[in-house]
């Protein structure tokens, strides 16, 4: 392989890494806003920054 060649590559795939970055980011803002549209639809409207009640294997809480 001649070194223009193995540039052209390394720069190809840095692109590509830019673009799955940007993809994974997109994906996690549609996954976090489809949990939030689900929580509404059951009535039990999900808060952005709250930690889930913990609770033990049968449901209640300590």
């Amino acid at each position: 392989m001649t070194d223009k060649l193995v540039e052209r590559l390394v720069l190809a795939i840095e692109a590509q890494q830019t673009t799955i970055a940007q993809q994974a980011e997109q994906i996690a803002l549609l996954v976090q806003s489809v949990a939030l549209l689900l929580g509404e639809e059951v009535g039990t409207p999900v808060a952005d920054d709250a930690d889930p009640p913990r609770t033990d294997m049968d449901g209640k809480p300590y």
